[in-house]
């Protein structure tokens, strides 16, 4: 034991795959130590971290009964409570070993404290040197450990090794994981404005309930503080297809382009749209008739749409007259016909006579349930994921947010959205390495609700599911955000390399969590009762397994925008250097 600590409690027995008993000291209070907790423990050779698992107490049943006894009167039960209450009980915590220290190193703990190891407050520099500290280069304060007493020194994430590797956020709604997710995307910014590694570094973040590109909001809805691209504004490119904060918050119009819709596309929304499978084996066909007996290319799915109905609905609205006048012209250009409505009646024909009645009323049925997407905004003219990619991969672009505004609960939008950038991307760098190309950037996607994306029925024919399957070593990574693990496919859990666990209820989602962790099942009993704010990191990112409590936001945003405001400053001074030196 380090020489003139206190001696909280010792160990009595246990293992290292079970779990370490500690009986505390009579004069520790039990309610000092929560689960959850880091604490050390003082061995013969090694210093030990661990995790609190589990608390409680034990008494010795004759001296209790007299305590509990309803004939015994309140005098003596208070009489025996004063002069007894520490003989009549212990005090237990079972803890899960971490890590250890010997005079050399600090490793994983694969030892057991000797009998009669001493429980030793915690201290900072026991933080420091399990941990490591921050610099504010690769080493970012991700919050303050949970101890029994509270200790203000940060545990550092490295986020060079966080964007070396794919990673999960997991939690129920309300935990923090935005939070979490705004402030790690902050030190990303940070780290490849500082580092000034080979390839930059860019993020892209799919913005669900805009709370990256614009604010955050507490759990009423109220503002809190500035997301992470809007304090970083120069590094981001910001698009939505709410047209409402386009033009209100200055960001960038984003319309679906319904010729970019393939087959792949409205097979992982068909469960969203209700679409039978007989409607998705004939598809194909559906496709083949239209694009190539009809000449129609890329344009097939906006005349899977276009329905008498549809086309009358159009026609009172300006921007659809304006649609309309388009395709009419097209229709004319590639296929002879004189208008839509001539060109739809001999569709259908072609249809029933080639497909046969049956696949016909499929065609008719089905293809009417996609009418939805015609209520989001759209476009068969401008290509806006095509510059949102292109900013990903340069080296002088920038990172982008797609964020969702008003359509934040139309999952197929952002699905289609999401599916049609991802697919753009992979096929770009596919391009470059097939023609011998090294990719110029490091890209990161912030993928939220990730199991539409990466589920098991999604995962195979998802371009993500290409991403996390083949794209790492071509520098693109995935920030996996779920609150069901679960329904994650186990392929995508066993590709993440750093795991972020806030409070999980479901035992499912608890233990598909928890794969990766050193001895995952000492953790099960602490991930339901995290609090707020508080998470269990554990991988390539943090040196051991620990619970956090994540830094305060507000505190992490005035550190952004101070960092910001320096590095402006600094890039301006270079600027003018060189602009002296006649370099530009």
């Amino acid at each position: 034991m380090v020489k003139g600590m206190k001696e909280l409690g010792k160990v009595i027995s246990g293992s290292i795959d079970k779990g370490v008993k500690i009986i505390l000291e009579d004069t520790e209070d039990i309610e000092r130590y929560p689960i959850g907790s880091l604490v050390s423990i003082s061995g013969t050779t090694h210093n030990y971290l661990g995790i609190i698992t589990d608390a409680g107490i034990s008494t010795f049943e004759g001296n209790a009964y007299a305590v509990v006894n309803p004939r015994t009167s309140s005098t003596i039960k208070n009489v025996l409570l004063k002069v007894y209450k520490d003989k009549m009980r212990i005090q237990w915590i079972e803890i899960a070993l971490i890590a250890q220290r010997s005079s050399s190193a600090v490793s994983l703990a694969d030892t057991m404290p000797s009998f009669a190891s001493v429980l030793i407050g915690l201290e900072d520099k026991d933080i420091a040197e399990f941990f490591g500290v921050e610099n504010r280069i690769d080493m970012w304060n991700i919050g303050i450990p949970k101890t029994p007493k509270e200790i203000f020194v940060s545990i550092p994430i490295n986020v060079r090794k966080l964007v070396n590797l794919s990673f999960g956020i997991f939690g129920k709604s309300g935990t923090g994981k935005t939070f979490l997710g705004n402030m790690l995307a902050g030190y990303m910014i940070l780290f490849n404005l500082i580092a000034n590694d080979e390839k930059p570094l860019r993020l892209l973040i799919f913005d669900m309930h805009t709370e990256y590109a614009l604010e955050l909001k507490d759990n009423m809805g109220n503002p809190i503080a500035d997301g992470v691209a809007k304090i970083f504004a120069d590094f981001f490119l910001r698009y939505s297809p709410d047209e409402e904060i386009v033009k209100k918050r200055g960001l960038r119009f984003l319309r679906l382009n319904l010729k970019s819709i393939d087959i792949d596309d409205i097979r992982m929304i068909a469960p969203l749209f209700g679409l039978t499978e007989t409607f998705l084996h004939y598809l194909s066909e559906f496709k083949s008739i239209i694009s190539n007996k009809f000449r129609l290319g890329d344009y097939w799915f906006l005349f899977l749409l276009l329905s008498d109905d549809v086309i009358e609905r159009l026609k009172e609205k300006e921007a659809g007259g304006e649609l309309l006048e388009k395709v009419n012209n097209l229709i004319k250009d590639k296929t002879g016909f004189a208008s839509i409505t001539i060109l739809r009646r001999q569709l259908e024909e072609a249809l029933k006579k080639e497909l046969g009645a049956g696949a016909f009323a499929s065609f008719k049925s089905q293809s009417a349930k996609l009418k939805r997407i015609l209520s989001y905004p759209f476009t068969i003219d401008e290509d806006p994921i095509e510059e949102i990619v292109n900013n990903l991969i340069r080296r002088d672009g920038a990172s982008v947010t797609i964020s969702f505004g008003k359509y934040e609960k139309e999952t197929a939008l952002y699905m289609l959205i999401a599916n049609l950038i991802a697919k753009r991307l992979r096929d770009k760098i596919n391009e470059k390495t097939r023609a011998g190309e090294e990719p110029e950037t490091k890209i990161v996607i912030f993928l939220e609700e990730a199991h539409n994306f990466l589920g098991k029925k999604t995962y195979r024919f998802s371009p993500f599911g290409d991403i996390a399957r083949e794209m790492r070593k071509k520098g693109v990574i995935l920030c996996v955000i779920d609150q069901r693990p679960s329904e994650l496919d186990p392929d995508v859990i066993s590709m993440l390399w750093t795991s972020f666990i806030f409070s999980l209820t479901e035992r499912s989602d608890i233990e598909t969590a928890l794969i990766g962790a050193p001895r995952a099942h000492l953790f099960r009993k602490i991930v339901p009762l995290l609090r707020n704010r508080e998470v269990l990191i554990f991988g390539e990112a943090v040196r051991f397994p620990i619970i956090v409590k994540i830094r305060d936001y507000k505190e992490a945003y005035e550190l952004f925008r101070a960092k910001r405001m320096e590095l402006m400053s600094e890039m301006r001074r270079r600027e003018e250097g060189f602009r002296e030196a006649g370099l530009l």
